[in-house]
């Protein structure tokens, strides 16, 4: 027997857009982020007149902490998301392009630009599967 109580608001049967909609938010926020980052090394780099070619501790330790928590903020998107995925293969790619981005967390020194691929995927799979939720929605709501 179960009790309809027990359920929490990510965990409900109905489609509701919420986890897709911070997962589109988060992803842009992220993609920014790092588009942000080179520019903040070429221009503390330049300030300092650095002597070293390596910009470690060019930046402070929160901004690149900044990372986890968006790879954190997609997990519990992507999750909740994928519970309710319109299809298997908006599922797959929801969890794809979010190992990209912890991929490119972890790898950051050489995969770098695969935080931008995982971004645009994240936010346009999030985009599918609110279209498609919507178009089912409709075509089911002319059928009754």
């Amino acid at each position: 027997m179960q009790h309809c109580c027990v359920y929490s608001l990510a965990h409900s049967h109905k489609y509701t857009a919420g986890a897709d909609k911070v997962g589109i938010i988060s992803a842009i926020v992220c993609a920014i982020h790092c588009m942000i980052v080179p520019l903040l090394f070429l221009f503390t780099y330049s300030f300092r007149q650095a002597h070293s070619r390596d910009a470690h501790g060019l930046l402070p330790t929160w901004w690149e902490s900044l990372d986890y928590l968006f790879l954190a903020i997609g997990f519990y998107a992507v999750y909740h998301a994928s519970q309710h995925a319109a299809r298997r293969s908006v599922k797959i790619a929801l969890w794809m392009f979010w190992l990209f981005l912890g991929t490119s967390v972890i790898f950051q020194e050489k995969l770098h630009w695969l935080s931008y691929v995982a971004s645009i995927g994240l936010i346009v799979t999030h985009f599918l599967n609110i279209r498609l939720h919507t178009r089912t929605k409709r075509k089911n709501h002319y059928h009754n």
